[in-house]
């Protein structure tokens, strides 16, 4: 069956989520089980392009229920270190879910179950809430935004927020031989092979305010004022990453999702509607591949980091940047490690975060899983520098 995929432009999140899924061909959801996961699984308010915006899964509730949904259900796994209590009060979630009578829940407070993944070349089980199992139908609802480590962030990769607490840092920490990843990264293969096992029914990807450059939180908004809806979460991502500029082959766990037959990324063969839809491309600056890029003075040595020791590392770096000439090494430059497969880098280095550990003699270690930006200053000044060499 050939997917589909309808965009839609206006200024009113809500007004704009609800007009295009009123025009949506949705299924019969009378008497259903229904799980919203938007991304909310950071610390942002609502229209800065970090979260989705509350008031698209709003309007996306009230067609639930014009449409007959029995039950309908927010949940969101935050990232490591966040409260998610607090982040459902931030990102608007708490305030949506009291006002429209549904339930949110912090999935990382309930009970795992492992789920197979046939074929899996570097993952071969997920573990995941056991509370899924209970839903009939599954819409994912994530930010159109650029991404460090994946080039974009859209429906597919939303779903690892379903991963049981550590599981989703696992996916960063992966190592297979070139033989099995063939050049691509494992955290690409392992979204794609997550993809296989669980995948969204629909796709709303909020475009509204997306994300560009250091995303999927540190970098520029971005106003766009669209909706894009598919039912086919792959082939709404493909047209979402067309629309931001990029070729969806070119973005490798779109690529390989598609190659395992979970969707389609050949436009051609997407019914997309409106069909002048590209008036409405407005390219995203990338990602940089490195952090040389806007801090050309700092190397970073990054092997297997997750996520949110990323994010500490940039935090760090915007607000202490100018604090770091005291650390440069011989060659002028700040060393600065992490990732939990980290095997060496100069004496003298920065490692943080508990992964970077067993390599603490080399440098000067911050302890935590991970630790807070100031967390690290603070510990660099209690110690005194270490030999260049």
């Amino acid at each position: 069956m050939r997917p589909i995929v309808h965009i839609l432009r206006g200024k009113d999140p809500y007004q704009t989520a609800r007009a295009i899924l009123q025009r949506f061909p949705l299924p019969d959801l009378k008497g259903s089980s229904v799980l919203i996961k938007p991304n909310a699984a950071r610390l942002s308010p609502a229209g800065k392009g970090v979260t989705t915006h509350p008031l698209v899964v709003s309007a996306t509730i009230d067609e639930l229920k014009e449409k007959g949904a029995a039950e309908i259900v927010i949940g969101e796994s935050c990232i490591f270190g966040v409260d998610a209590q607090e982040a459902f009060r931030m990102t608007g979630m708490a305030e949506i879910s009291e006002r429209e009578g549904v339930t949110l829940i912090d999935f990382d407070r309930l009970e795992p179950m492992e789920i197979d993944v046939p074929g899996g070349s570097v993952i071969q089980k997920i573990k995941v809430p056991t509370l899924l199992k209970k839903f009939d139908f599954i819409i994912s609802i994530p930010v159109m935004k650029t991404h460090m480590h994946t080039l974009v962030t859209l429906s597919i990769k939303n779903m690892k927020g379903l991963l049981w607490r550590r599981e989703k840092a696992r996916f960063h920490q992966l190592r297979y031989d070139e033989r099995i990843t063939k050049g691509y990264k494992e955290l690409d293969i392992a979204i794609s092979e997550m993809a296989s096992v669980l995948s969204p029914h629909l796709a709303i990807i909020d475009g509204t305010v997306g994300m560009e450059g250091m995303g999927p939180a540190y970098g520029r908004p971005k106003q766009m004022g669209i909706i894009v809806v598919g039912n086919n979460a792959l082939s709404a991502d493909a047209v979402a990453a067309r629309l931001m500029g990029m070729n969806p082959e070119a973005v490798p766990h779109l690529k390989l999702s598609a190659e395992k037959g979970i969707g389609e990324i050949d436009l051609k063969k997407i019914l997309i509607l409106p069909k002048d839809y590209m008036k409405w491309k407005t390219p995203f600056v990338p990602p940089p591949s490195k952090l040389s890029i806007p801090f050309p003075d700092i190397i970073v040595h990054d092997r297997g980091s997750c996520s949110a020791c990323l994010s500490t590392l940039l935090i760090f770096l915007q607000n202490y940047h100018s604090d770091l000439t005291d650390y440069r090494l011989e060659d002028n430059k700040v060393h600065i490690g992490i990732g939990k497969h980290l095997k060496s880098c100069p004496n003298g280095t920065i490692l943080i975060g508990n992964c970077t550990s067993r390599m603490k003699r080399k440098g000067i270690f911050v302890q935590g899983c991970p630790p807070v930006a100031s967390q690290v200053m603070e510990t660099l000044k209690a110690r005194p520098r270490m030999s260049k060499k």
